[in-house]
């Protein structure tokens, strides 16, 4: 878990209180009809090969390639180096209130450089991505060390939103971004380490997972809740 003090479980409850659910449907008494209303997506990487039906491979920075594999249950990708490069889900979401779960299998090391006498850390990245430049995003990146990074990049220029003092060692980490309009939570299976502000992002978005460089990055599933329209 974090190595944290303060923490907040991302439970069902949180979930209908991003969504903007009435109280009724948040409390414990109530019967399973009145749950909280989302719209589910998502993937758990058990077939050969990439679904094309869910996801494109993408670049938005540095050159393209590197290996991507889909094999025993899990989306495997090291890119190359200097690149921000992986997948992008291929449907557009539109929303201000909802939340991404993703499943890390492994977060490996990037390989060593021409020249470097050892392999620099690696990381894997969730990433809520605006646009198809990159220039605006939110990003939750944990590091092959065990360390985490929460950033907003808005407009192009980027924020480190985090205090530097989030870590964990828990195998197969769940790493979550919620949004609440214009808050946003970090969170690690299930409790939040982070909650931040952050303006003037639109509510289209794409979900994008990606390790930075030739940083090794198996995830093994993906889930998004979004609230739905009364």
């Amino acid at each position: 878990m974090f190595k944290r003090r303060f923490l907040l479980p991302l439970t069902i409850g949180i979930i209908a209180s991003l969504c903007s659910l009435p109280q009724s449907a948040r409390s414990r008494s109530q019967s399973q009809k009145a749950a909280p209303a989302v719209d589910e997506w998502g993937d758990d990487f058990n077939g050969k090969e990439l679904d094309q039906t869910k996801w494109e491979r993408f670049t938005f920075e540095g050159g393209s390639g590197g290996t991507l594999k889909v094999e025993d249950g899990q989306l495997r990708m090291r890119g190359v180096s200097g690149a921000r490069s992986g997948v992008r889900s291929t449907r557009t979401f539109t929303g201000d209130h909802f939340v991404i779960n993703a499943v890390l299998a492994k977060v490996g090391a990037a390989l060593p450089e021409p020249g470097q006498s050892g392999a620099w850390p690696g990381n894997a990245i969730v990433t809520v991505l605006f646009d198809s430049s990159g220039r605006n995003r939110i990003e939750w990146i944990l590091s092959s060390e065990g360390v985490f990074e929460a950033w907003a990049i808005v407009d192009g220029r980027g924020e480190r939103l985090d205090n530097r003092n989030l870590a964990t060692k828990a195998p197969n980490p769940t790493l979550s971004i919620a949004r609440r309009g214009d808050e946003y939570l970090f969170a690690l299976n299930g409790q939040v380490g982070l909650q931040k502000v952050v303006k003037n992002l639109p509510r289209g978005f794409h979900v994008m997972l990606y390790g930075y460089g030739s940083s090794e990055n198996n995830w093994d599933s993906v889930q998004v809740l979004m609230s739905k329209k009364p």
